[in-house]
């Protein structure tokens, strides 16, 4: 008798799966543009599945493809007048990406995603599964909204820099302080940045009124 998985149970399969391919993408990577061109294209695929073209993580592997066939198509391995569009560059924000996305997979579970039924998966729907898929959405944008705005603001490096904290430390609380001496020491406009980030996205900004 075929077993009837939950939406759950599903999704955290998928998260733990895209964690897997991504580690394995982060493996790889080098600075020889063929390989490096190889692994981003992949990485492209992979994120298209999770993530709509809006999504920074995948507008940011389509801008590190778009990279990489630069440097192939003029037989070169760095561009002066395009910003990081050289080889080390590329192949380090390959892996501070992959990193995002595992810790972001980790912490919240894949995005959801409107993509039709899955006729291969035979779900019983209840009103229950309903409410915890919809309490979830609303978690995850909420999330997505923060994180957007923090990762507006952070270069590769700085980004890479606050998941070493994250890894280092599992418990949020205990890396408050760290957190918080990380941003300072990135400059004074930083955190207020990224806090106006937040308080201006549309969908912060047209409720700011009730929430403040």
């Amino acid at each position: 008798m075929a077993i009837i998985k939950s939406p759950t149970q599903i999704r955290e399969e998928q998260a733990q799966g895209l964690i897997s391919l991504l580690n394995d993408i982060k493996k790889k990577v080098d600075e020889d543009k063929v390989n490096l061109k190889n692994l981003v294209v992949q990485l492209n695929g992979i994120l298209e599945r999770f993530y709509t073209p809006q999504d920074t993580h995948l507008s940011t592997a389509d801008k590190l493809k778009r990279s990489i066939l630069i440097l192939e198509r003029k037989k070169c391995d760095s561009i002066s007048f395009e910003p990081r569009c050289n080889i080390h560059n590329i192949a380090e924000d390959t892996i501070v990406l992959c990193d995002s996305i595992i810790t972001e997979v980790k912490a919240i579970g894949i995005p959801i995603r409107n993509t039709g039924t899955d006729k291969s998966v035979n779900v019983n729907t209840t009103v229950t599964q309903n409410q915890e898929q919809n309490q979830n959405q609303h978690q995850d944008v909420i999330v997505k909204i923060l994180l957007d705005a923090a990762k507006d603001e952070l270069t590769g490096k700085q980004r890479k820099e606050l998941l070493e904290i994250a890894e280092k430390t599992k418990d949020p609380q205990k890396a408050h302080k760290s957190i918080i001496a990380k941003l300072k020491s990135f400059g004074e406009d930083v955190a207020a940045n990224i806090v106006a980030n937040i308080l201006t996205n549309p969908q912060v900004w047209q409720n700011l009124g009730s929430l403040l």
